[in-house]
Order: structure tokens, then C-alpha cells, then sequence
């Protein structure tokens, strides 16, 4: 069968379960080059096997090998403390090798108690630090009631 492969027959049958994905991992899209999908999900799990980052696209395209275009991306982070940080891009590219995702278009972050809308930007998933380019607008939320008197 093309472009199927088959994996290597594991010598000693364990019980325990394959390690999970870690962010040192590349992300893999498993369709050819060229050809258009849609309605994609690339979760990415943290050493312990804790789902750290969700990409949601309504549409994908490889370009090459490393860079795949994006159309309307949700990103869905789970911080430490529980909170969740969605970004939503309407058009972006990301690097399959390095994880750079990089945005052409307004790009909006939103947690609970914050939201930034920037022109665009540049996402290190594997550092999961970004930086805004051109005209950002911030507006912040104080989630926490003062006590009732």
C-alpha cells in the first residue's frame, strides 16, 4: 500500500503502554504534500502524557515537507494552573520542524480574565512564547470579587 508504513515488529511483548508524545517530538501531518484537508487536530502531550496544546484547524495544506498552511486555527493551551488559553488565527504557516507558527493575520489570545488582538504574529509552540506584530489592543479583566462588606 503508497504511502503507508508499517512498524518494525517489537522484540520483547511488554504490557505498558508506548511513551507519549513529548514536545521534543516533531509534529506530524500525516497527508501528501499538496493535498488539501480539512478539519484537523494536532494534540501535543507533555513528558508525563498531559495534553499541553490542542491545534484545531478548519483547514490544513502541506506546502513541503516542514511547512503546512492553516486555515482558521484554534489553539487551545493548558496552563499549569488550570486556565485555558485559546488563539485563534484565520491564516497561518507552521514550521513542522521547528514549531514555529506564524500568523499573517489578526491574531487574538484570550484566558479568562484577558484578551489581545495583535495584526499578527509569531508563535514558538515548543517554548510557548509569542510575539505580536504591528497595532495590539489588550483589554484585562479582575476576575476576583472584593469581599461583599
Amino acid at each position: 500500500m503508497a504511502g503507508m508504513a508499517l512498524a518494525a515488529p517489537n522484540p520483547k511483548p511488554t504490557n505498558e503502554p508506548p511513551p507519549a508524545p513529548t514536545n521534543s517530538q516533531k509534529i506530524d501531518l500525516p497527508v501528501p504534500v499538496g493535498e488539501p484537508v480539512k478539519g484537523i487536530k494536532i494534540p501535543q502531550y507533555d513528558d508525563s502524557g498531559r495534553m499541553t496544546m490542542c491545534l484545531i484547524a478548519e483547514t490544513a495544506q502541506k506546502l513541503n515537507e516542514n511547512q503546512v498552511e492553516l486555515g482558521k486555527l484554534k489553539i487551545q493551551f493548558n496552563e499549569k494552573e488550570e486556565k485555558e488559553i485559546t488563539v485563534e488565527i484565520p491564516h497561518s504557516m507552521l514550521n513542522l520542524e521547528s514549531k514555529i507558527l506564524t500568523a499573517d493575520s489578526e491574531t487574538t489570545i484570550r484566558r479568562e480574565d484577558f484578551e489581545i488582538v495583535g495584526e499578527s504574529a509569531v508563535f514558538d509552540t515548543l517554548a510557548r512564547q509569542g510575539r505580536f506584530k504591528g497595532h495590539v489592543r489588550a483589554s484585562f479583566r479582575n476576575i476576583t470579587r472584593p469581599p461583599m462588606p
